[in-house]
């Protein structure tokens, strides 16, 4: 939207007075008694206020859109929005939204504040001067074709009156002689100011009083002013396309989805959708009359309000929250999801996650077993200070546990302790009111929103302090926080150390998609029937084909014999398998003496500090007992069987159905 698209070309029409208390809603009431009130002679007298501001007031009625010009007359009369306003919803402007949904209607098209709509939309600064505002308005303005260059004292006029409106005064408030502050809209404390007055920067981000209902207004009032083709609209231009709601309101695209998110849940009139990987909002009818639907929702809450006292209910169910833990309550609420060590992962090829949970620091931990999907645990201490949870077995072999003690987890728990209440009150009987349960529901979203941003405050990467507790039976080693993940790569470096490098993902990972499973089948069975020929006998690049170049063949598993005449399976060449190799081997020594279950054997391999992955451990295995023919037997369900395609896809299934041993005498 263009600066000409948006406004209307008029610049100090103001006459140097800035909107004040009362004025909004004197335009109305005059412009409903008398449509030619602000042309009659006697309208400083029936106004109570100067000539001139006689003209200001008719002009910000004007501005703010709850007067319009009269059709082919010089009057003006009320809009249908200043009716529902001074008529019905908030008559004397009480209710802190109502100067939010001013200050949009302001600089909504057709805006007849061009160096304002300049000031919102298009002037991109971390901080400035009013000439700085000035010079950007010049350079704007300049350059619309047609419009000419007005007085540059108008343009000052306008800066003037928009820091005037916005921005506090640089003098105290409340001086001797004062009535007291004049203009409403600095309420809303958009605008912040250096202590001399001279530098302002707008406030960013969410704002404590400002409501969902006025953003989703503005919103819709975008879409429908704008002429928005279909019934969709991408998040990213409603944050930041010029004249958008993002811009007025100076909200990102994150905010404006947190703040709409109550909006969504409770009316089916608008929903979010992701198209393209990018989220967008729909609507099903007019958006003009949504608009107004949502703010009359609003305002019959606001002022009728619920007929229980939410009050009450929140404090019995805070009662009842008092006695749980931050822990407990966090885990409820906002379960963390587990993390990536990005670098151990990139370094060497294979996914590394850690379980996240939050605990109290006087827990006792139990490691997770070799059969847990995670490589290791995150526990998120939920009380601040230096006591380490404590951890039952510490040693070689056991999984990594990290500590992550935060600083301060007062935010932390504040916001938390009231997501558990509203949720208890929205479980009461009392909160079937429907007024009741959604002025909950919107207690509900803040608290969320602020906890995000508390969480990541506390258990940051760099906010914490990072231990790794179990490692060689240490009771603690300080990990060097970081960007991200930096702390649980470190850990899992520690832990495993003899990481093997398995350059294929599809095959070196836990659970294996349906076709990585069947080109495992088929590599095993190539690996029983066509050991002896080059590339198993593969031909091109099937993904069978693939997992066999990327780990058998690389690795040396399976290459040339001594005399270099045929293929066969045998000690790995590369040094990262050289540890995973020698555990097993001992393994398999052990089952040439007694029988050793199948799935010990997957265990060892997949604990520290080889930590391979279930996907590549049958291939491992195989290899294994393809390069020792003859010297073990494999016990299925106790019955020793040959090994076959068939047994070798059973193994690998249900390896605890399996067992190795020594080789049955022939006459048994």
């Amino acid at each position: 939207m263009s600066l000409s698209e948006a406004t209307e070309r008029g610049f100090a029409r103001h006459e140097t007075f800035y909107p004040r208390y009362g004025w909004l809603r004197k335009a109305y009431e005059a412009a409903a008694r008398d449509p030619r009130i602000f042309a009659s002679e006697d309208a400083p007298v029936r106004l109570g206020v100067g000539k001139n501001m006689v003209n200001a007031m008719r002009f910000w009625g004007l501005a703010a859109k709850i007067i319009e010009k009269k059709p082919q007359s010089p009057g003006v009369v009320p809009t249908r929005l200043g009716h529902a306003l001074f008529d019905g919803w908030d008559p004397y402007v009480e209710d802190p939204g109502t100067l939010w949904l001013f200050h949009w209607l302001l600089l909504a098209p057709p805006c007849l504040l061009p160096v304002w709509w300049i000031a919102f939309h298009d002037f991109h600064v971390a901080e400035f001067a009013k000439s700085d505002l000035e010079e950007a308005a010049v350079s704007k303005v300049e350059a619309v074709p047609d419009w000419g260059m007005p007085k540059q004292s108008s343009i000052e006029k306008d800066a003037r009156a928009l820091l005037l409106t916005y921005a506090p005064p640089s003098r105290p408030p409340f001086s001797p002689g004062d009535d007291g502050p004049d203009c409403p809209l600095r309420e809303l404390e958009l605008l912040v100011s250096s202590a001399d007055g001279r530098r302002h920067r707008f406030r960013t981000g969410l704002k404590p009083t400002l409501p969902s209902e006025v953003v989703a207004f503005a919103v819709l009032d975008f879409i429908s002013r704008s002429g928005v083709d279909g019934s969709t609209i991408s998040l990213n231009r409603l944050a930041y396309e010029r004249g958008s709601p993002g811009l007025a309101f100076k909200l990102n695209e994150t905010d404006l989805a947190a703040v709409l998110e109550p909006i969504v849940e409770r009316t089916r009139r608008i929903r979010f959708e992701t198209r393209a990987g990018a989220s967008h909002l729909t609507w099903s009818e007019d958006p003009a009359e949504i608009a107004l639907h949502i703010l009359n929702e609003y305002y019959y809450r606001v002022w009728y309000g619920p007929d229980v006292d939410i009050r009450l209910l929140l404090d019995a169910a805070q009662q009842r929250v008092q006695g749980r833990t931050l822990a407990d309550i966090l885990s409820s609420v906002e379960p963390p999801r587990p993390a990536v060590a990005a670098r151990h992962n990139a370094q060497y090829d294979i996914r590394r996650v850690f379980f996240r949970r939050y605990v109290e620091s006087s827990v006792e931990v139990e490691p997770l077993g070799p059969f847990s999907p995670y490589d290791g645990e995150a526990l998120l201490v939920a009380d601040a200070g230096d006591s380490l949870p404590r951890v039952s077995r510490l040693g070689p072999g056991v999984k990594p546990v990290v500590a992550a003690l935060p600083k301060n987890v007062s935010e932390v728990e504040a916001a938390a302790r009231e997501i558990a209440a509203v949720n208890i009150a929205l479980e009461d009987p009392a909160a079937e009111d429907w007024t009741a349960r959604q002025e909950l529901r919107e207690r509900l979203a803040r608290a969320r929103r602020v906890l995000e941003h508390a969480l990541v405050a506390a258990f940051g990467a760099d906010s914490c302090r990072w231990v790794l507790l179990s490692e060689g039976g240490a009771t603690e080693i300080e990990l060097t926080p970081g960007r991200g993940s930096a702390a649980l790569s470190d850990a899992a470096d520690v832990a495993y150390s003899a990481t093997p490098r398995v350059r294929n993902e599809t095959l070196n990972r836990n659970t294996l998609t349906y076709t990585a499973k069947s080109a495992r089948r088929k590599l095993m069975e190539a690996m029983i029937e066509r050991g002896g020929e080059f590339d198993l006998g593969f031909e091109g690049w099937p993904l069978e084909a693939a997992m066999y170049r990327a780990f058998l063949e690389r690795t040396g598993l399976h290459g040339r014999d001594d005399g270099g005449q045929r293929m066969t399976f045998r000690n790995p060449a590369d040094e990262s398998l050289q540890s995973a190799w020698k555990i097993m081997q001992s393994k398999f020594r052990q089952a040439r003496e007694e029988r050793i279950s199948l799935k010990d054997v997957h265990a060892v391999l997949r604990l520290p500090p080889v930590g391979m992955k279930a996907g590549v451990i049958p291939v491992f295995v195989l290899a294994g007992l393809l390069a020792s023919p003859g010297e073990i037997a494999v016990y299925e369900h106790g019955v020793s069987m040959p090994l076959t395609a068939e047994l070798a896809g059973r193994m690998a299934d249900d390896p605890g159905h399996f067992s190795l041993g020594p080789v049955p005498d022939s006459g048994s």
